[in-house]
Order: structure tokens, then sequence, then C-alpha cells
């Protein structure tokens, strides 16, 4: 194959990118056989005899413009490979053809200049050119199937080329369509709207993914009916979002969803964001999406010293406090008076700002949590959490509110997830893992990594014995 030679290799960047961009237009809108160079020495207003300096002939322009093209493409997908390396292969592949649609509306006549070699058979070096391409796409697309298989997305038995080979027809057909009206089919893909195109993308993406995805029993269980966790930020279940395979990345209420399975049990990690709002909003979205049979509410939280609890230490709640839901102490003494009317009610009572759990269903998970520890040097107990909206900062206050409720954590999430968990009747448990103690500003003297480990430990342990519970 020919290259661009010296004279041009010693043009400054500028100049070569003016000669690239006019040679580019010039084959894409006519193609190699109707291309004129003097219609691009013209263009260029530089001597015929430059090109022949630089490149040869028409031939060697024509395979420089191309392969430039080329390494634009691929640089453009590696970005998109790398940067989704940890999401699922749905997402990947839904990324993946996104992009493509992107890279045609931004760069028209590379693409153009692609569908003419396609079709234009005496194009010089035509059949080099496409079965590169081929080989590339399908390699790109093997490495993302790879990846998928190794994270247990797909079925043991399936043939990675072949699936690979299905993928790369599918999409090419799909851009194709984009461009070419006599390709659409009167499907509505010619000149699609980004904003439209993606419906398209993910209907066929998942599609696509339904068949070489895992077990289909085994998929369908994902879907319904699984175990819903709820945490604020990912860093508190880091491990558990690593341990959760074959998984699906999605959205639920603008907030990231993962499901999949935990061992064999399928699971959904919603990850709410911080405070009362985001968990009302993203527990009640992911709910009515997918219908769990049991709600975990689980993360970092503050001790109270009085409680015993040490950093890295497991705590499950017996009741949730809202501390700051009440009604001003007439007398104006510090604290909170209850509400004067139910904030909610159910069958099994009326709720104001406390809510219990229920007994049976703590208790399991207490034993489970122990048994879980047993002879190691880490604490678990029992007892109320306190949910606030304001981080409590002061000595005095953490005095003044372990006198009033004695509880053993704090927390921004729980009072909110209980009561939506409540209202759809559906179980609820809330453990979560000593990251500092209450009032601890400084961030030096939290640990949590190792309440993020032993978080998951416990967790983990819960979903092994998930039968208990439901």
């Amino acid at each position: 194959m020919k290259k661009p030679r010296s004279t041009f290799q010693n043009l400054d960047k500028d100049k070569q990118a003016r000669i690239a961009q006019v040679a580019t237009e010039e084959f894409s809108s006519r193609g190699y056989a109707g291309a004129s160079i003097n219609t691009i020495v013209k263009r260029l207003n530089i001597a015929k005899g430059s090109i022949f300096q630089y490149f040869g002939d028409k031939q060697g322009l024509f395979w420089f413009v191309f392969q430039r093209s080329v390494e634009m493409v691929k640089t453009y997908l590696k970005g998109v490979r790398d940067q989704s390396k940890s999401e699922d292969l749905a997402t990947r592949l839904k990324k993946t053809l996104n992009a493509g649609v992107h890279f045609i509306n931004e760069h028209p006549l590379i693409y153009r200049l692609y569908l003419r070699v396609f079709f234009e058979s005496r194009a010089p070096f035509r059949d080099e050119i496409l079965a590169s391409l081929r080989q590339y796409s399908l390699e790109y697309l093997t490495s993302l199937l790879e990846d998928a298989k190794t994270n247990g997305e797909l079925r043991k038995d399936i043939d990675i080329q072949k699936s690979a080979f299905i993928l790369d027809a599918v999409m090419d057909r799909f851009l194709q369509a984009n461009i070419v009206r006599h390709l659409d089919g009167g499907l509505g893909l010619y000149g699609v709207k980004l904003e439209d195109a993606d419906q398209w993308i993910n209907g066929i993406i998942d599609t696509l993914v339904q068949g070489v995805g895992g077990d289909q029993k085994k998929q369908a269980t994902t879907l319904n009916s699984p175990i819903l966790i709820l945490a604020a930020v990912e860093a508190e279940v880091s491990e558990l979002i690593e341990n959760i395979k074959p998984k699906k990345i999605s959205i639920a209420a603008r907030k990231k969803f993962l499901t999949g399975l935990l061992g064999e049990v399928p699971v959904g990690l919603l990850i709410t964001g911080p405070g009362l709002v985001n968990t009302a909003q993203g527990l009640t979205a992911a709910i009515e999406q997918l219908t769990p049979k049991l709600v975990i509410q689980t993360g970092w939280g503050g001790a109270f010293p009085g409680s015993g609890l040490g950093l890295g230490d497991i705590a499950v709640a017996t009741e949730e406090i809202n501390a700051h839901l009440g009604v001003e102490a007439a007398n104006g003494s510090p604290g909170l008076e209850e509400l004067p009317f139910n904030l909610f009610s159910t069958d099994k009572g009326d709720y104001k700002n406390r809510s219990s759990m229920n007994e049976q269903l703590t208790e399991k998970a207490f034993s489970i949590v122990q048994g879980a520890f047993k002879g190691q040097p880490l604490r678990v107990t029992k007892g109320p959490f306190l949910t606030v909206s304001t981080i409590t900062a002061t000595g005095k206050t953490v005095a003044f509110l372990y006198d009033l409720y004695h509880p053993c954590m704090e927390q921004m999430e729980g009072a909110a997830a209980v009561q939506v968990a409540f209202l759809y009747e559906i179980p609820f448990l809330e453990i979560r893992s000593v990251s500092n103690m209450v009032g601890e500003q400084d961030k030096e003297k939290w640990d949590t990594t190792r309440a993020s480990n032993n978080l998951f430990k416990a967790i983990n342990a819960i979903i092994l014995n998930h039968k208990a519970f439901i």
C-alpha cells in the first residue's frame, strides 16, 4: 500500500489537514473514478505536480485520505470501548452504535467516502480496504463480547465469532440506512434525528443481546421480583457492584440502577443519592419498575458513642426515627414534639415520625449477620436508626439526640425508604456499617474501606439466606 512521501510529511499540520479535507470532499462527493485532481489542486491553489510529489498518483492520494479517515474512526471507537469498560454488554453496544450515529453527523463526508468504496467496484484497493474495516469491526465487537463472557453475561456455549458477525452486520446496516434512502425500507431510519435514533438503538441492541445473553430462565428472574438494595452513593456498595454478575446498568428516576445476580439470587441495586427526597423518588420508581420481594436500605452510617459501636461494626435497624419531623416544642425546649396527625397509614398501623420494623424480620437479619461475623473482632448490634436532614456536628447535639432517642446510627435516607416500602407493603430491612462516629467531621478519622468490606459481607449473607425473608 502506498504511503504519503516525505515531502508531504514535512508540510505543516494545517496544510496537511487542508489537503486531506479537500481531497475527502472530492472523493466522497464524486467517487474515485469521478474525482478530479485538477479540481482538488485548483481549490487548494497549488501546482498539480505537488500532488504527485506528495502521493505519487491519484491512487496514493485516495489511499491516504481513506486511511486517515479510518484512523479517526478507530480513535473514536477506542474511546467508547475504554470508557465503557466497567459497564454491561448492552450498554457498551448502545454507546458504540450511538457513537457511530454521532460520528456520521459530525463527519458526514468520511462516512460517504466509506459508502463510495462499499458500492463502487472500481475503487482502488477496494477489497483490501473493506476486508480491513470488517476485520477491525469484528475485533472490536469480539473484545466487547469476550469481556461480557468473562463477566458471566453470555451463555457458556456462545460462539463469540458468530455473535460478533451478527452484531457487525446489523449495526453496519443500521448506519447505512441512516444515510442511504433506499436502504431504509420505509422504517424511518433515513436521516433520523439523534434523539429519535436512541429509541432505535435501544430496541435493536436489546433484541440482539437477548439473543446472545445468558440463560433465559435466569435472565427472566433478574427482571421479575428481585431483592432491591438501596444505597446513597456507589462508594458504599462498591464491592456489591463488583459481585453482581451478569450486570445490566439502566436508569430509574434518573438514577443509576443495576440488575443482575448476586450468586444465584436476582437483585436490583439503586444508587439513590443522599437524603429523603432522592430516596423516596428513586425507590418509588424502582418498585414500580420491578416489584421487589424485599427492600434493603444499606450504606455507611455514623455511630453514636453510647451505642458501643466502633468503626466497621454493623447495625440492624429496629426502628426508623425522623429527627427533623414534628412540632416545635411550645415551651421553647429543644427537640420536637410528635405530629398531631398521621404522616401515613397502612393496614398495619398509623405512622408519624417513627416507624418500627417487622420484629420477626429484624431478628432473622440480626441472627444471620451475627453468624456471618462469628469469631471475628467485630460487633453486630440492633437498635433504632435516626434519620437526619442536618448532619450532626457538635458533641452537644450528639448527646442531646442520644438522650432523647437512644439511637445506634445516624443517616439521611432510612425514614424515606421505610415509608415507601411500608406503603407498598414490601418487607423492609435496614443494615448499615459504621464509617465514622456521629459528630466526627475529620475524614482522616473515618474508615470507609473497612465499612464497605464488612457491609458487603453482611448484605451478601442476607441475600444468601433470602428465603428467610420472602
